[in-house]
């Protein structure tokens, strides 16, 4: 009788639960569907503008551009995960000893965007660039499934299990190595539930321009300028449709999206030069290249909770006073829902690509952070 009392009881509240399910999935079926609808018009002004031959052709880049596969900033390596069989590639310099320094990129970058923090930070770090699975020169597993949260989270972790040995590591213990974990973009998404998920693993967490995940739904819900901006999210949903329009007139959108005067670069001395440019283009431009990460996003929305634990660790939080993609009002809503003692630090005249916008200022506040004078 009690079983029955306590299910009568709750059955509104799953009533109203499903409901709310309901209602979002239909909301982001709305959003997608416009989402088609606006960019396959962009694509049909492509197709107007410069012809059928032009806007459907790209090239495949036969070489790496110069700085991307050789030694300028780093030793090229190769890990092979023991749970999956993948092998991920990643950049190191600095001693084999010294604590570990892990970089996390996002979409659509590789490891090449920490170029200024591998030079700068690797005199008293271990400092390890990872390609992400899909990314860079990085395997690249077949099927939505092999790129979801959990999926990529697991990669992470055994990463910093395999390179971040103890010796040196401040709080560290045998058999629980210890890193600072710095995360961009979708690299900061992973980073925030990693240090959360994770604690014994992270010593320090650097969130560059990227939200939680939770965090992100409740402030578009109240937002709608964000939907605007993340509009992408939305139509990278579809099937086929956003690989089609990212490599049309030879990857165009994409290099809008780095280059641009509102999306791009803000710092007129840092705008990505041709061969910077090539170096996130290499990867991406290779057969089904794109789909990989486009994954990333169509893994979204899936029905598995979000995790909403804070990470217990020093928090240092950097946004680009100018970010075209994730609005800076997001920054403080963060901090206050995620890591209410995080230092927080909006940077002028930046924008999304905050370690190659202004390295220098980037550069700048870790070094305070990691030296605890921040």
């Amino acid at each position: 009788m009690l079983l029955s009392l306590c299910t009568a009881l709750l059955a509104p509240t799953r009533a109203l639960l499903a409901l709310q399910r309901l209602v979002a999935r239909l909301a982001v079926a709305a959003a997608v569907a416009a989402a088609g609808v606006v960019y396959g018009l962009w694509g049909l002004g492509v197709l107007l503008r410069w012809g059928p031959r032009r806007a459907l052709r790209w090239r495949v880049r036969a070489e790496p551009p110069p700085g991307l596969a050789d030694g300028t900033y780093g030793e090229h390596r190769h890990l092979r995960l023991k749970n999956s069989g993948l092998r991920l590639h990643y950049v190191a310099r600095g001693p084999p000893t010294a604590p570990l320094l892990l970089l996390l990129h996002g979409f659509p970058q590789n490891w090449f965007c920490w170029r200024h923090q591998l030079l700068e930070f690797s005199t008293r770090y271990r400092v390890v660039a990872l390609d992400l699975r899909g990314c860079g020169a990085s395997e690249k597993p077949p099927g939505k499934e092999s790129y979801r949260p959990e999926v990529l989270l697991e990669d992470v972790r055994e990463v910093i299990e395999v390179l971040g040995t103890p010796e040196g590591h401040v709080g560290a213990t045998a058999g629980h190595p210890k890193c600072v974990l710095v995360g961009h973009d979708w690299g900061g998404v992973l980073a925030w539930e990693l240090a959360a998920g994770h604690p014994d693993l992270v010593e320090k967490l650097v969130i560059i321009d990227a939200s939680h995940r939770a965090v992100f739904a409740r402030f578009s819900a109240w937002h709608p300028s964000q939907l605007l901006r993340s509009s992408y999210v939305f139509l990278f949903q579809l099937p086929l449709l956003p690989e089609l329009l990212l490599s049309m007139a030879d990857f165009e959108l994409l290099k809008t999206t780095l280059t641009g005067p509102r999306t791009g670069i803000q710092n007129p001395a840092r705008r990505l030069t041709e061969p910077e440019l090539e170096a996130y283009l290499y990867s991406l431009s290779q057969p089904g290249g794109l789909t990989p990460p486009i994954n990333y996003y169509r893994n979204m929305f899936g029905d598995a909770p979000v995790p909403r634990e804070r990470p217990p660790c020093p928090v240092l939080l950097l946004w680009g006073a100018h970010d075209a993609f994730l609005d800076p009002r997001l920054a403080p809503c963060l901090r206050h829902r995620m890591a209410p003692t995080a230092h927080l630090h909006l940077v002028p005249n930046a924008g999304h690509w905050l370690p190659e916008d202004q390295p220098d200022t980037v550069n700048h506040l870790l070094w305070d952070f990691l030296r605890g004078t921040e």
